[in-house]
């Protein structure tokens, strides 16, 4: 997490990278979101920046929000969010935090190498992508997808309630069954973790970007608490910040490298990039 104050009344431009899930040896995880947007912050407001972490080892959760994977290493956990909040927490997770949120660049859910290995949803846009499954007995009953994030709710675990995956929650992913399969992305709602049943098992999917101001986006009221969330149907966080310009792309498409050059899809930690454009008094 890094802190900024604004010197002066100041214009920014914002990029924000999502973080991949975890690939496993030539499997790849879900690939991380792009938002951009332009911004004028008042005098000696402050913001936080919190970047995600990838999904590459093998934890409880990816910082800022990835879904944890198993315990045996054959998957991986989903990509953490990079966002720009206005209020601090005590942690990633704290809700009030999150709740400040008004640029979200989702991640993608983690891979899986079991059973010939598939890799895991990409983030979203406004909607994440589904996870994906890999067959290793044909003839048995298939095992239904986890489900990307939305812009109201988390996307839904892999499988049937018998199995202890999770579904996606705001500002983080679900987790995985522990058995082979991986965990989902963060994002604005993370998405669904993966699964294990009848030989199948399903990967986990990415999470749902938000831009403060974005058409198609759906921010959440002031009131909101952690066990009751409304939305307003309308774009426009509830600070009034709202960003000018914006772009949102997904992770299965052509964005901006944070170096220069073009990706499909963000592969690895996620990235912040602030860029002065103007000051006034």
């Amino acid at each position: 997490m890094q802190e900024f104050t604004a010197p002066l009344n100041t214009t920014y431009k914002i990029e924000c990278w999502g973080a991949s899930g975890g690939n496993h040896s030539s499997v790849y995880g879900g690939k991380g979101g792009y938002c951009f947007g332009m911004i004028t912050l008042p005098y000696n407001s402050r913001f936080y920046v919190y970047v995600g972490q990838s999904g590459d080892e093998t934890v409880e959760h990816t910082f800022n929000g990835g879904g944890k994977a198993n315990l045996n290493k054959r998957a991986k956990s989903g990509g953490g969010a990079t966002d720009v909040r206005l209020t601090e927490g005590n942690t990633w997770s704290d809700f009030n935090s999150l709740k400040s949120r008004i640029i979200i660049a989702a991640g993608g859910g983690g891979a899986i190498a079991h059973a010939g290995g598939c890799g895991g949803g990409n983030a979203g846009g406004l909607f994440g992508y589904d996870g994906f499954y890999t067959v290793s007995a044909p003839d048995h009953a298939s095992l239904t997808l986890a489900t990307g994030a939305t812009q109201t709710s988390g996307g839904m675990k892999a499988g049937s309630s018998n199995y202890a995956a999770t579904d996606g929650t705001f500002g983080i992913g679900g987790d995985s069954d522990e058995e082979w399969s991986s965990g989902g992305g963060s994002g604005y709602y993370g998405g669904g973790g993966g699964n294990y049943g009848q030989c199948i098992v399903g990967s986990g999917a990415g999470g749902s970007s938000f831009i403060s101001g974005y058409p198609g986006c759906d921010a959440i009221s002031e009131s909101s608490t952690e066990d009751n969330i409304i939305h307003t149907g309308q774009p426009n966080h509830y600070s009034g910040k709202v960003f000018t310009n914006p772009i949102m792309i997904d992770g299965g498409s052509v964005m901006p490298k944070p170096k220069g050059g073009t990706e499909t899809g963000h592969s690895g930690n996620g990235y912040a990039i602030f860029s002065w454009i103007s000051t006034s008094l």
